[in-house]
């Protein structure tokens, strides 16, 4: 099951592929958060389609997260609708009603970044169908596109001068503020601010027409995911800033790497409070979180990332540190009736 994702995702990606250990897989079935169910269909002894569920616990308990694809050798044989079907059962009989799934396109980056400004301008761009491997399928099972992400990477070391320019716009824009880093979990007089941005991206960035409903989080909740991390195999640094006259953090990112998969990292969240915003503190968190990883990782060779098409000012920060795209994901939500 794993080697055909992973020959899912080689397909998607090309040469920006990374395999993962088979342990990265089997550690993330069960965690605080959510457990995994899957099926597979066999060629003889060679799984030729997969579905993989990620079912949430704590919240947004109606839906689930879906990675359904099949080999390129056996597509058109009705192995993907056969396997939606045993989803769909499994849905029913928990109560859920939303599935959420993507589906990959790439682009060149002129026509990506093209693409993303006029996602900017108009937020229903990032709601409409892009041809790519599935699209066919997702529309014939009745899904809609609720939003499309940008998959983008930056090369380490980044350009020292890149990250001075980056970190000179911030100039006067930030005083007041003071950056702490970290790596594992947050500090313990850092956890209930951690707590309270991590619900925030629940609410905060773009999320198009997807039905994803809040989240509550506290201090514990952050240990338990750090410590899902951590079983996983995952070693974390993050960056937070901190807000001299409250002593509250209202801004961090957060960079993950897979211990046997030295050489590629992901970016995780990264979030601003809304009454902090407009101070650049999102390039000081994210500028220093980078010069972390170089720091604590040096094996580390990229950094990949996720965001909402029509995330300006996300977006705009990433690009100026130099990330480059490497595919589009619209996502799909099936609901069902």
């Amino acid at each position: 099951m794993v080697r055909l994702l992973e020959d899912l995702d080689r397909e998607a990606v090309g040469d920006d592929f990374e395999p993962q250990d088979p342990d990265w897989h089997a550690a993330s079935w069960q965690t605080h958060n959510g457990h995994q169910v899957a099926w597979v269909v066999l060629d003889e002894d060679r799984v030729v389609a997969v579905a993989k569920a990620f079912l949430p616990v704590r919240d947004n308990t109606h839906l689930v997260e879906l990675e359904l694809g099949t080999a390129a050798s056996h597509r058109g044989r009705g192995h993907a609708r056969a396997l939606l079907g045993r989803v769909v059962d499994m849905m029913r009989a928990e109560g859920r009603d939303t599935v959420v799934s993507g589906t990959v396109v790439r682009l060149g980056a002129e026509e990506t970044w093209a693409l993303h400004e006029r996602a900017v301008a108009d937020v229903t761009v990032s709601t409409r169908g892009l041809p790519g491997p599935g699209t066919s399928f997702a529309a014939a099972a009745g899904a809609v596109v609720v939003q499309t992400e940008l998959r983008s990477q930056v090369r380490l070391p980044v350009d020292q001068d890149v990250l001075a320019a980056v970190e000179a716009e911030v100039g006067a824009h930030a005083d007041g503020y003071t950056t702490r880093s970290w790596t594992g979990c947050p500090p313990e007089d850092l956890l209930d601010d951690r707590a309270a941005l991590a619900a925030r991206m629940s609410t905060d960035p773009p999320l198009g027409d997807m039905d994803w409903r809040p989240e509550v989080w506290d201090a514990q909740r952050v240990r338990d995911t750090y410590a899902d991390w951590a079983e996983r195999g995952l070693s974390v640094v993050g960056a937070g800033a901190v807000h001299e006259a409250s002593g509250t953090m209202v801004a961090f990112s957060e960079i993950g790497r897979d211990r046997r998969s030295p050489t590629i990292a992901y970016q995780f969240d990264t979030i601003v409070d809304p009454d902090h915003r407009g101070r650049r503190l999102g390039i000081v968190v994210k500028a220093a979180n980078l010069r972390a990883v170089e720091a604590a990782m040096p094996e580390v060779r990229r950094v990949q990332t996720w965001n909402a098409l029509e995330n300006g000012p996300m977006l705009r920060v990433n690009r100026a540190m130099g990330f480059v795209p490497v595919a589009l994901y619209p996502l799909w939500q099936l609901k069902l009736t």
